[in-house]
């Protein structure tokens, strides 16, 4: 019996000796819920889809609990969101929430559109789709104590586009000035969080010529590197601006408490299990 616990004993070290070591970065738990909505009935979009493909690809690959939809209907999203944010129960979690697809801005205050909705007046706007104000009061459920918001929604508002084509939503869509402004209302982080959006408020996002759009590729090319929430961001700015020759300023509002790493480097802090 001495000589299995001895030899057991040597095994378990040996295997803790080859084994990597662990940082308190790796050990946290990391969540997302990726929306890509392009399948709209008058305003349809090409790179939504894509874009949530490659950030639910790139997310998992960084340890990431994936959820990724598209195309999602007004009462889809609405429990998606509830779902997300409720499931999370660790305090030491961090939650990310990612959409792509059309978003207006109405009475200052922020929409992301869902697909299959029919919206056609102000009221239905307020019901149907999915305000920045409910993500932000969701996320309070959640125990995780750092949210990210990425917002690639403000390529173009939808509802001039219905005035142009469409007569027959003229008054209706002028109610609440949803067809006057392009672009996404600013938005205050609360504590603990970060919002990034595709471009600055109040103004249009290029949807891109390639397979994604301009500010999630750009995205997709920094958010693998050690690098902190706030540097990564000013690199995506600065590649947007210089592929939109100066047109598409990506903007964000911070209230993050600590540093936030989207792929957090070793951590020298926590010293490697010895060798024996």
């Amino acid at each position: 019996m001495k000589k299995t616990y001895i030899c057991c004993s040597v095994i378990i070290l040996w295997s803790l000796a080859i084994s990597p070591a662990f940082t308190f970065e790796e050990a946290v738990p990391r969540y997302a819920l990726i929306i890509g909505n392009a399948n709209y009935q008058y305003t349809p979009l090409k790179n939504p889809i894509n874009d949530a493909k490659a950030m639910a690809k790139k997310l998992r690959s960084l340890r990431y609990d994936v959820t990724e939809l598209h195309d999602q209907n007004p009462q889809q999203m609405q429990e998606a969101l509830e779902h997300f944010y409720e499931s999370i129960k660790e305090d030491n979690a961090i939650s990310l929430f990612y959409f792509s697809g059309h978003g207006v801005q109405a009475n200052n205050i922020n929409y992301l559109l869902p697909v299959n909705s029919n919206i056609a007046s102000f009221d239905t706007l307020t019901s149907k789709a999915l305000s920045t104000n409910k993500v932000l009061s969701e996320l309070k459920k959640s125990k995780s104590h750092q949210h990210i918001i990425i917002l690639d929604a403000c390529r173009n508002n939808p509802f001039k586009v219905l005035l142009n084509n469409e007569g027959v939503v003229r008054s209706a869509v002028i109610e609440g000035n949803i067809a006057e402004h392009n672009g996404l209302a600013a938005v205050k982080a609360p504590a603990g969080t970060l919002i990034a959006y595709a471009t600055e408020p109040g103004k249009a996002a290029f949807d891109g010529s390639g397979k994604n759009g301009t500010y999630t590729s750009a995205l997709l090319s920094y958010i693998g590197k050690s690098e902190t929430a706030e540097e990564l961001f000013k690199k995506v700015r600065q590649q947007v601006l210089s592929k939109t020759n100066n047109k598409q300023l990506p903007w964000e509002h911070s209230s993050l408490t600590e540093k936030f790493y989207f792929s957090p480097p070793a951590n020298e802090e926590v010293p490697d299990i010895p060798n024996f």
